[in-house]
């Protein structure tokens, strides 16, 4: 699995307002978690564990709106196509590029960032439940231009909203430019669309039960083409209408005070510091495409891996913790994991752990001297495999500890 240098725990600062609030409400839970232990109670006495903890929490339910949305946005993000599914040459993800936001959960018009043009849309979509944004782009060209699908899937309370709402979002959209010309789907009539010709670019609204599917293809690479361009929505819609078909959302009377970890998982995961969260995104869990979203650099490769290894659940908070159908599977995983790239260099693991342990060192060259970016390391226990990222190897092992101790305790 390509772990090693991917799963990104690096600190960034929380632009997005909901990831502040759900971090800080769901850090703020306490309590023991129920469920059946994996490993015999570990003895702790002489493990340095620093100040992180060790005894599963309660997550808890919901305790808001904003967060039950946000929470739903993930779920929902595990059945939003990633364009490389639509498309093998979209490599790269381009979340932190110019217009795309990069946090990926859409609770209203910032979460689409300068994708949409149009000043109506919290008016327009104000019953959006929740939604998803993937933003990926093919390779530069020999004059570093690329192709880029931006696909967001938005879901309302019921199919006659969503019906409603697409039709004038493009509408809406449509209207900002007087070159803008009407594109038909034939295949997709529910698809309200449109481009400039002299632009190599296509907008299309799709509605589908009670989603409402976004899309926008920018192609730097070729002059305009409506035929390409519409053959690509339409290959595009062909990968995401089976996945929403996949997808149960949550009852509406049931989303604003939902169980935030229904597996319990999430609270054998260190969770993230409040006031100095790791990513834009919530704590939460993934059972496959959220978890790109994670990764540095994620690839097609990942997704692949997750299903020769059988990975289940993953959750992530301070550490990524992996769950696997079976130890076999996770073991695979670590034995992946532990494989060194050729930037990291074995360090010193914590010491009395009972379980496989190693620990790298990210290094870069920098003025012709060998430096160091940051460590990671990686632990296999029983179905699990947790990465840890940190730039003080202390801390790393510390945190390697408790998380040790987490997944072993009853």
């Amino acid at each position: 699995m390509r772990l090693k240098r991917g799963v990104s725990i690096t600190r960034v600062a929380a632009q997005a307002a909901v990831a502040a609030v759900v971090t800080a409400t769901v850090a703020g839970c306490g309590g023991q978690v129920s469920g059946s232990a994996t490993r015999v109670a570990p003895d702790t006495v002489d493990l340095d564990f620093g100040n992180y903890q060790t005894k599963p929490r309660t997550v808890g339910n919901a305790k808001s709106m904003t967060q039950a949305r946000a929470w739903e946005a993930q779920r929902l993000g595990d059945y939003v196509a990633v364009p490389f599914e639509v498309d093998p040459a979209y490599v790269r993800d381009a979340r932190f590029e110019s217009f795309v936001p990069s946090a990926q959960i859409v609770l209203n018009r910032k979460g689409l960032g300068g994708l949409i043009v149009n000043d109506t849309f919290d008016e327009v979509a104000e019953d959006l439940v929740a939604g998803w944004l993937n933003s990926w782009a093919t390779a530069p060209n020999a004059e570093n231009k690329q192709r880029k699908l931006h696909l967001s899937v938005l879901m309302f309370p019921d199919a006659k909203t969503a019906e409603s709402v697409g039709p004038t979002l493009e509408n809406d959209d449509f209207t900002f430019n007087t070159d803008n010309v009407k594109v038909p789907i034939t295949k997709y009539p529910t698809t309200s669309a449109h481009w400039r010709p002299s632009v190599s670019s296509v907008g299309a609204w799709t509605v589908h039960d009670r989603y409402v599917i976004f899309m926008k293809i920018d192609d730097e690479t070729s002059a305009p083409d409506l035929g390409s361009l519409t053959r690509q929505v339409e290959r595009a819609l062909e990968v995401q209408i089976p996945l929403l078909d996949k997808f149960q959302p949550t009852p509406s009377d049931k989303l604003e005070h939902v169980p935030l970890d229904p597996t319990g998982q999430l609270g054998r995961t260190l969770p993230s510091d409040p006031a100095a969260p790791v990513r834009e995104q919530p704590d939460g869990y993934s059972t496959g495409r959220v978890a790109l979203s994670l990764y540095k650099d994620p690839s097609p490769e990942i997704l692949s891996d997750f299903a020769e290894y059988g990975t289940e659940l993953i959750t992530f908070g301070e550490t990524v913790v992996f769950r696997s159908a079976t130890a076999a599977g996770a073991n695979g995983m670590y034995q992946e994991g532990i494989t060194p790239d050729k930037d990291m260099k074995e360090v010193q693991a914590p010491s009395k752990l009972t379980v496989p342990i190693k620990c790298f060192a990210n290094t870069f060259e920098s003025l012709g001297e060998i430096r160091t970016a940051d460590h990671i390391c990686f632990l296999h226990i029983d179905r699990y495999v947790v990465q840890v990222r940190n730039k003080n190897l202390q801390d790393l092992h510390q945190q390697a500890t408790a998380q040790y101790i987490l997944l072993s305790a009853r």
